[in-house]
């Protein structure tokens, strides 16, 4: 079992070594609140409905069936729609469904997540680790705008992409994960100009993210390294049982060394019904970014 779980290790981390070390250029994914005002670093927390876009391996730590929304304007230019979905059927396993729509009439993007997540303690006895995976469909459309020329480029796109995850709860407080955005991923685009068309393929870069957290009732540190070229630091305190404040910070390690600060508040926690069934939250982020700073206001509803 030790010979399998090395071999697992020096796989994944041979797939790290080899991720593109660049920003995809389409089908970008910029995150949710709560997990955004942690820096990003979430891979290994991925507790809530946030786990499908970060890391579903974590889909079955959720104690309720979890749903969410979320609208922000990147950077106050572009708009991005969130919705997600989690149903954890038991502490073994669970599914989850997640939506991301953003642009406009120029460049629009569509993408349909379907998760899965399995819970392999049952197998590793001692070992508490679960892995989760995304099956993803990607669409796209532009040139749809017209305040712009009657003979210009228009088209769009279609493909499917695959996203794996693994969370190992090394003890009670501390977890490691491991998350591989895009580890497979297939786009065809068609253009036309006038009478001419153009088509082509091309994948979107692999991404992947190196995490460990450390929890203690009311206090959660995280920590990620994704694409060996960026840190991730955040941190979450609960204070007055109902208000989370959280922090991050972002910084490549390159020779620029550019940063980044976040700052946020989760307003939760709220149990309705007779046997607390029901629980509500809201969560709101604030980054501070280059050339333009991004609000993000999320709202979460949980079920039993």
């Amino acid at each position: 079992m030790k010979r399998i779980l090395f071999l697992i290790l020096i796989i994944c981390l041979s797939v790290v070594a080899n991720a593109a070390i660049v920003e995809p250029g389409a089908f970008v994914d910029i995150g949710l609140a709560r997990p955004s005002a942690m820096g990003g670093a979430f891979t290994a927390v991925s507790d809530d409905v946030n786990a499908i876009f970060y890391n579903p391996a974590g889909i079955v730590q959720s104690k309720y069936k979890d749903i969410t929304f979320m609208y922000t304007k990147q950077k106050n230019l572009v708009p991005y729609n969130y919705a997600g979905f989690i149903y954890p059927f038991s502490k073994e396993r669970g599914a989850g469904l997640g939506l991301i729509i953003s642009g406009d009439d120029y460049l629009d993007e569509k993408t349909i997540l379907l998760s899965y997540c399995e819970n392999f303690e049952w197998l590793l006895k001692i070992l508490k680790i679960s892995s989760g995976v995304n099956f993803k469909l990607h669409f796209a459309s532009f040139g749809n705008n017209k305040e712009t020329a009657e003979n210009k480029v228009t088209g769009g796109a279609a493909g499917l992409g695959f996203d794996i995850g693994f969370l190992w709860a090394l003890t009670d407080n501390v977890k490691i994960g491991l998350f591989f955005r895009d580890a497979f991923s297939y786009i065809y685009w068609t253009s036309k100009y006038i009478d001419i068309q153009h088509s082509y393929n091309e994948g979107i870069p692999l991404t992947s993210s190196l995490g460990v957290s450390y929890n203690i009732k009311d206090f959660t540190a995280s920590c990620d390294l994704a694409d060996l070229n960026k840190l991730k630091i955040g941190i979450e305190k609960t204070i007055f049982n109902y208000i989370d404040i959280r922090a991050g910070y972002t910084q490549t390690l390159d020779i620029e060394s550019y940063k980044e600060y976040m700052l946020g508040i989760g307003i939760g926690h709220f149990e309705f019904g007779s046997r607390n069934e029901f629980s509500s939250s809201l969560d709101i982020s604030y980054l501070f970014e280059r050339l333009e700073n991004t609000l993000k206001i999320q709202t979460s509803f949980k079920f039993k």
